[in-house]
């Protein structure tokens, strides 16, 4: 969501010559009008930038009466941050483009037919704790979605034809992508590997600990039920003391 009047200003240059634009932000004379395309950079909680990033193309946008704006976007390449023009309104760099390493290798093929399937079983135990977490009687303080999917809906999203129609480099980005927000350091990392069968072995072994953990979380809501708050466990996460529903899980959930 887009509120601040500086990024209003921004969005609707890029935007410009859309349906719906707020013609009186637009600024015509910028080389940015039209384009779509814009950088964002993995800031921390205390502001640091990082140095490598991603061009994001606006795909879809929707502007309320209000003048919020919402906006969808794709990730087109990445990049390195190579000098700071200038920071105010908005922070505008000079780039460079970095390289995609397309590994078509049938290693690489095996590696992100192994790190999808994996990404698969972790979605089917993250939907099955919503589930439980929802059940009459179950605490709802938990960061389960507010509503459980329904099976068809389920089905959509654990065969997502990312999973099976992506080569390997678009795979390792997309399931890094789906991590959940909470795991925005690690998303940072993993968009700074330059190779691709190293970008999914990180992945694979980040899926591989959240599916441990999501396994045992399972194991004890059977045994106690979930949300009672009672159930003490001791686990390689080292939750100890803690019920599953308490515990965060490590990064490499989904979203």
């Amino acid at each position: 969501m887009i509120f601040e009047a500086r990024y209003r200003v921004l969005f609707n240059t890029l935007l410009a010559g859309a349906e719906k634009v707020e013609e009186g932000l637009v600024q015509e004379d910028s080389p940015f009008a039209g384009s779509r395309r814009f950088g964002m950079c993995f800031a921390d909680d205390v502001g640091r930038i990082s140095g490598i990033g991603t061009t994001l193309e606006i795909q879809d946008f929707l502007i309320e009466s209000s003048g919020r704006m919402y906006v969808t976007n794709k990730g087109i390449e990445r990049f390195k941050v190579t000098k700071v023009v200038k920071q105010q309104p908005v922070l505008v760099c000079e780039v460079e483009v970095l390289p995609e390493d397309d590994d078509q290798s049938d290693e690489a093929k095996a590696l992100a037919a192994q790190v999808a399937d994996l990404f698969r079983n972790v979605l089917r135990l993250h939907l099955k704790i919503a589930r439980a977490k929802l059940r009459p009687g179950a605490s709802r303080g938990s960061s389960a979605a507010a509503e459980p999917l329904n099976s068809e809906a389920e089905d959509e999203v654990i065969e997502a034809m990312e999973l099976t129609e992506s080569s390997p480099s678009q795979l390792s980005y997309w399931i890094a992508h789906a991590f959940s927000q909470d795991s925005r350091l690690t998303q940072q990392t993993l968009l700074e590997v330059n190779k691709t069968m190293e970008r999914l072995q990180e992945e694979k072994a980040l899926l591989e600990g959240t599916l441990k953990y999501y396994s045992a979380a399972t194991a004890l809501e059977g045994v106690f039920g979930g949300g009672s708050g009672s159930s003490s466990a001791s686990s390689t996460e080292g939750a100890k003391g803690a019920s599953s529903s308490e515990v965060q899980p490590p990064p490499g959930g989904p979203d």
